[in-house]
């Protein structure tokens, strides 16, 4: 019989390691044959470190007990490529970086090489985490985008061609991605995750999530990855739980549907799904009330614009008037765009966030979680966008944590997700609330047929 313990989730798989009824050798090499049998028709990677994760899956086996006492050991975790990983290659998705190899690990990467996860690889970006389409292919539709701009990650996932994989928010690119290809993305509270060793898109904005197929893998990974970090100034000190036990499922008592907001913005199958979705949380005993944002959303989606296109000119000013020609053309509007905003304009679109993170927070004292949809619309042609991120801007600005759920796929065998939001630093309420979803309503993962 042919060894599919690719299928396994993280938390899966570490229980089983765990019992010793599968080594961090056979995970790998599952892992590896999946990947070569179906990578062609997903192009989800960009490097795959066969040898190294092998090798470092030998040495977890033949280490005994005590190298299975770190916290993720023997778990195979794959790296959006803009996140450094000592000796594998960080290119961004761009010429102007080709070749280029960092001789030490991002924050996020040595934590979680610190706590035995084996590092497999880099997966596919945009083009500078923005939104100029790549080649990766949606799983379970190969003519549609899996999202951007953490496309490999959540294609890689939902394809069971890594257990977990880590990518980046600035509007929508962990969340977005992870609606479109049916797996689970979910993002803390801004700072809560260090961006150190990172290619910088947005700075105030920049968010590190995780892309996993249950909150539970979600969990575990967050307690590992959060903490402060000297080299990232957004960096929050506040005590780091166990996720994993923390965020045992449970019921959410009162929760906002912001669906005044957000369903007419999007398509009819999208407001179809949320609708019925936020009925089955009412049919399983959970108070669901209607409200709506407190600051205009036209508004909100300007702002987050002017944030997002002012601080990526400010980050890559002198390398794209130098090297303007190597930027695809989306990346190259943002950032043209962004160098001719008045500083005004930047000011006041920090003001109406500021207002915006206040006022949510305050929302979201009197609820236990906001619901809303995950994506505008249907994934899109693969050649024509990775999607709008609309619906993911509110609570990226804000800066407060967020997941997606799967609810199912709908037209064009395409899945369609839930968006769940807390308060500032209650992860553990919003994944102990994903993980009752999970279990008592059905919106869990599953991964394509290829």
């Amino acid at each position: 019989m042919a060894d599919e313990s690719w299928r396994l989730t993280l938390s899966e798989g570490l229980r089983r390691l765990g019992e010793g009824s599968l080594t961090a050798s056979d995970w790998v090499r599952s892992l590896l044959e999946r990947i070569e049998g179906c990578e062609g028709r997903v192009r989800a990677w960009v490097h795959v470190d066969r040898e190294g994760a092998l090798v470092a899956a030998r040495a977890l086996d033949g280490s005994g007990a005590g190298g299975r006492s770190h916290p993720l050991a023997g778990a195979p975790v794959a790296f959006k490529d803009i996140i450094d990983v000592q000796g594998m290659p960080r290119e961004a998705n761009s010429p102007l970086y080709k070749g280029y190899v960092p001789q030490q690990d991002a924050s996020a990467a040595a934590r979680l090489r610190a706590a035995g996860a084996i590092l497999l690889g880099k997966t596919v970006t945009t083009q500078f985490a923005t939104s100029d389409p790549p080649v990766t292919r949606n799983p379970w539709n190969f003519v549609h985008s899996p999202g951007g701009s953490s496309s490999g990650s959540a294609a890689a996932v939902a394809a069971g061609k890594a257990p977990a994989a880590l990518g980046s928010q600035t509007g929508g690119s962990v969340l977005r991605p992870s609606a479109f290809c049916g797996v689970v993305g979910f993002k803390p509270t801004y700072g809560r995750i260090p961006r150190t060793g990172m290619v910088t898109v947005s700075w105030t904005l920049d968010h590190v999530g995780t892309i996993t197929r249950s909150a539970e893998d979600a969990a575990r990974l967050l307690t590992v990855l959060a903490g402060p970090d000297g080299g990232d100034d957004g960096s929050l000190g506040a005590a780091v739980p166990d996720y994993a036990s923390a965020s045992a499922p449970r019921r959410p008592g009162r929760v906002c549907f912001l669906k005044e907001d957000f369903l007419p913005r999007a398509s009819r199958e999208v407001a179809e799904w949320t609708e019925r979705a936020a009925a089955r949380m009412r049919e399983n005993g959970v108070a669901v009330e209607e409200g709506r944002l407190p600051v205009d959303f036209g508004q909100l989606h300007a702002a987050h614009r002017i944030i997002m296109r002012v601080e990526a000119a400010a980050y890559h000013d002198r390398m794209f008037r130098e090297n303007m020609d190597a930027y695809l053309p989306e990346i190259r509007h943002n950032i043209s765009s962004g160098l001719m905003v008045p500083a005004v304009h930047y000011v006041q679109a920090l003001r109406l966030r500021a207002r915006l993170a206040r006022e949510t927070q305050r929302l979201l004292e009197r609820y236990e979680l906001v619901v809303l949809p995950s994506m505008v619309e249907a994934p899109p042609l693969r050649e024509k966008s990775t999607g709008n991120a609309l619906f993911q801007e509110p609570l990226t600005q804000a800066g407060l944590p967020a997941i997606t759920l799967p609810l199912g796929r709908g037209e064009g065998n395409l899945p369609v997700g839930i968006q769940l939001g807390a308060g500032r630093l209650r992860e553990a309420d919003l994944l102990g609330a994903a993980r009752w979803c999970e279990g008592e309503l059905g919106w869990r993962s599953e991964i394509a047929s290829l």
